[in-house]
């Protein structure tokens, strides 16, 4: 069965105040019900402590019942006990937000366990919201024959668009060979330099890392596309058009207009170190509101080449399906982890919730686009939209500058 792309299950327009009285009163008995069991199995999976929540004073705390989960009033022996505020809760309670959301806000505030416990918890606690499972056993990777699949294989844009389409919702990303000119992406590698003395660090459009000399560097322009006519033109072109209407397969993708934020360009310089350069494993939906926005497609254009040797993008094969801690991630992964060396005019797709890094270079500076492809809105969906998360990736590199040495938690 093919995978759906489409996660999204709430609605801004259903959004309202949950008090946590009542949440554990009525609510969670019935999440229990549904998902208890698949949670119960990834905390003894993942040896995960209890959760205590600690809500203006008042505390419940998430356990293994049997087989299953249960919440009681008060805090246990060895529990990871995290401090909310009503309006976190609410949040959290309705995945507007997570732990790792408020940790990369810097408002996190915990006891009794570790970064490791927060980031098994967040996994777990959209597996308890969504039904989406933080261990499956024996999960395969199968072409649309049934036979395995090779996680990787590269497409080009001559392959079978069924073929592609299925590749990207059964492993979570694509590799999409010489899909445009390098003399293009050259052009564009020009533009950027050009377009530099254009930003500053704090003009709320551009992202900044300190360097290992004392430098500061700027490592992300938004608005890019005032400055990079080759790079309008591409994503106007038939053969971008064409791509989308590929990996969209059955789904049916936003428009998005050529303009504004609509692409970001980044420098990944040799030498950082601290800023929001090259992050380590993470989703784009980490922050929060996954069941909102689910699955967006994020497409990265190599503008220079990418190499096991000098860093590149690497992805999770079936993070998608299977919501693997990122910490987990980071040291010992339970899905297969797949590096995407690129050269200029490559392609790379993933979803949101497919788990990525970029690895830093080591001898040369790498320069690479992104763009995001979200999909077509709900209509119940086109009122009141929540920003706080967007704005708070956009906040990143000036919270990250308030705190030396820090990075972003992913």
């Amino acid at each position: 069965m093919t995978f759906e792309l489409d996660r999204r299950t709430r609605r801004d327009s259903e959004r309202r105040a949950v008090q946590a009285q009542d949440f554990f009163a009525s609510q969670f008995a019935r999440l229990a019900a549904e998902h208890g069991s698949m949670t119960a199995a990834g905390m003894a999976a993942l040896s995960a402590p209890p959760l205590s929540l600690d809500v203006d004073g008042s505390v419940w705390t998430i356990l293994r019942d049997g087989a299953t989960v249960c919440a009681r009033p008060g805090t246990v022996e060895d529990a990871l006990v995290v401090t909310l505020s009503p309006a976190e809760f609410s949040d959290w309670a309705q995945n507007q937000i997570t732990f790792n959301g408020l940790l990369v806000a810097r408002t996190l505030q915990f006891r009794g366990g570790t970064l490791r416990d927060i980031s098994i918890w967040d996994s777990l606690w959209i597996t308890m919201l969504e039904g989406w499972p933080t261990v499956e056993a024996g999960l395969v990777f199968l072409d649309r024959s049934g036979a395995p699949l090779d996680l990787n294989a590269s497409f080009t844009s001559r392959d079978d668009p069924a073929e592609i389409a299925h590749f990207l919702r059964e492993a979570g990303y694509l590799h999409l060979r010489g899909w445009f000119d390098p003399a293009d992406m050259a052009a564009i590698a020009a533009d950027m330099d050009r377009a530099l003395p254009h930003y500053a660090e704090g003009d709320g459009k551009s992202w900044w890392a300190g360097m290992n000399d004392g430098s500061r560097r700027c490592v992300r322009l938004q608005e890019f596309i005032e400055h990079s006519p080759t790079t309008a033109r591409i994503l106007s072109s038939d053969a971008w058009q064409r791509m989308r209407q590929i990996v969209a397969g059955q789904n049916r993708l936003a428009h998005v207009p050529v303009e504004g934020r609509i692409i970001e360009a980044l420098f990944k310089p040799v030498g950082v170190k601290s800023g929001p350069s090259d992050v380590s494993f993470h989703r784009d939906c980490h922050l929060g509101r996954h069941a909102y926005v689910c699955a967006r497609m994020t497409v990265g254009i190599a503008l220079t080449p990418t190499s096991e040797a000098n860093g590149l993008l690497r992805v999770v094969a079936g993070s998608h399906r299977v919501a693997m801690p990122v910490e987990i991630a980071k040291t010992e992964p339970y899905l297969p982890v797949v590096a995407l060396p690129t050269e200029p005019g490559d392609l790379t797709v993933h979803l949101s919730c497919t788990l990525h890094e970029s690895r830093p270079p080591v001898f040369a500076e790498r320069r690479v686009m992104y763009t995001e492809m979200p999909l077509e809105p709900l209509d119940a969906n086109r009122g009141a939209v929540d920003t706080s998360v967007g704005e708070l990736r956009e906040r990143v590199s000036d919270i990250l500058r308030r705190v030396d040495g820090a990075v972003p938690a992913g």
